[in-house]
């Protein structure tokens, strides 16, 4: 019987310690089961009901990292940086274990709404209708935690709803204002763009979007992506204001190089492609500035594109068939690629001199090359650098007489 009475002890004293204990609330607080086993409020404005703690689980079911981070607060210094939430010990288990709980703090929003008979909703249910069209309400406790609110009304002849998901954790205001914006998006072309996380166009050829008569609400936001074989480009999201009704929304990939200096960073480069097929020798192979061919590249010499055209350059300098050779570059088109890269489409115009007959031969072909902005890299000479080369593919191949 002592045995396993301090075997129970023993036991107890594991399961109810600290750490434990909070362990099993962030599990529950994830899952959304025994959340009111958990939690506490010390507040006698807010009694915790399984009901009113979904919107808890509901933000931190889909924000794991926020919930490492409340865990890793509430162990160390026994209280969310936010101040929304404290553990501490509130009794004991069977007289011999201490008891700890997560104790909730209300917060309390306010909506304000701009149309008199605006009817304000919070979770889908009813909480308000506006009586001015300058209607202020402070709303009961709530926990903390992701809430959707909801102003929906009439303006003249249109029904305008304003709609949105809120992460409601502090005693501030929310804008319902009944009213629309329209902005247009300047961005890549091809990009698909998004609305609050949900796609609802595609930029045009020349990278525009026109958003028009959009109803807005107060955390309204604007991206884009652009897909594409190589992976997806994401830019940074940008809030809409109301005043923002009228103007441009710039939607910019990071380090996404523009067609001017890709241009000029192809021209270079087959500059210094072409000066060692005329020479043969690496010293000559660089650009009119004097830049090494091998700075173009990533990892320089390593880069297994440079090695291909070094290959490609020497074999035309050794073919006695050559007496010259001339090569031009044009830039096609710069889409963004994944990880701040650009997909930089290109032909290149091969004009080989033959030394037996009297036409040139000539061929074309296009490449899409992944660049990266190297501009922080003090170990090259260029701002940009060629991660990789796609394979070629051949436009046209002819023969063009001297004549």
């Amino acid at each position: 019987m002592a045995v396993a009475l301090i075997a129970g002890i023993a036991w107890g004293q594991h399961y109810y310690s600290k750490e434990a204990t909070l362990n099993r609330a962030i599990a529950d607080i994830r899952s959304g089961r025994h959340l009111t086993r958990e939690l506490t409020s010390s507040s006698t404005d807010l009694k915790l009901t399984t009901t009113n703690l979904i919107p808890l689980n509901r933000y931190y079911r889909a924000h794991q990292r926020a919930l490492n981070q409340l865990q890793a607060q509430l162990l160390s210094s026994g209280s969310s940086q936010d101040g929304n939430f404290t553990y501490r010990e509130t009794g004991r288990h069977w007289l011999l274990f201490p008891k700890y709980q997560i104790s909730v703090s209300p917060v309390y929003p306010t909506v304000t709404t701009n149309h008199r008979g605006t009817v304000i909703s919070l979770d889908h249910q009813t909480v308000a209708t506006a009586t001015s069209n300058d209607y202020r309400k402070k709303l009961t406790a709530l926990v903390p935690g992701e809430y959707h609110l909801q102003a929906s009304g009439k303006v003249g002849s249109h029904q305008l709803t304003n709609s949105s998901d809120y992460h409601i954790t502090r005693n501030q205001a929310y804008d319902l204002d009944l009213t629309t914006v329209s902005v247009t998006v300047n961005t890549a072309s091809g990009s698909a763009i998004l609305l609050n996380g949900k796609k609802i166009g595609t930029a045009d050829g020349n990278g525009t979007y026109a958003l028009k008569d959009e109803p807005w609400s107060d955390n309204m936001t604007l991206s884009a992506q652009y897909v594409s074989s190589a992976g997806t480009a994401k830019t940074r999201s940008v809030t809409v204001a109301k005043h923002d009704d009228g103007t441009t929304v710039n939607l910019d990939y990071p380090d996404l190089i523009d067609s001017g200096t890709a241009d000029d960073f192809f021209s270079d480069l087959f500059t210094a492609v072409q000066n060692l097929a005329d020479n043969g020798d690496m010293g000559d192979a660089t650009d009119d500035d004097g830049d090494p061919m091998s700075d173009f590249f990533e990892n320089g010499e390593s880069n297994a594109d440079f090695a291909e055209l070094k290959q490609m350059a020497k074999g035309y300098y050794h073919d006695d068939h050559l007496d010259a050779i001339g090569m031009d570059t044009d830039v096609k088109s710069v889409a963004p690629g994944p990880n701040g890269t650009s997909l930089v489409t290109y032909t290149v115009k091969y004009d080989f001199g033959l030394t037996d007959e009297d036409y040139d031969h000539i061929q074309t072909f296009q490449y899409t090359a992944t660049v990266k902005d190297s501009s922080s890299n003090d170990d090259t000479s260029q701002i940009n650098q060629v991660v990789k080369i796609s394979p070629a593919q051949k436009l046209n191949d002819y023969h063009d007489d001297d004549d």
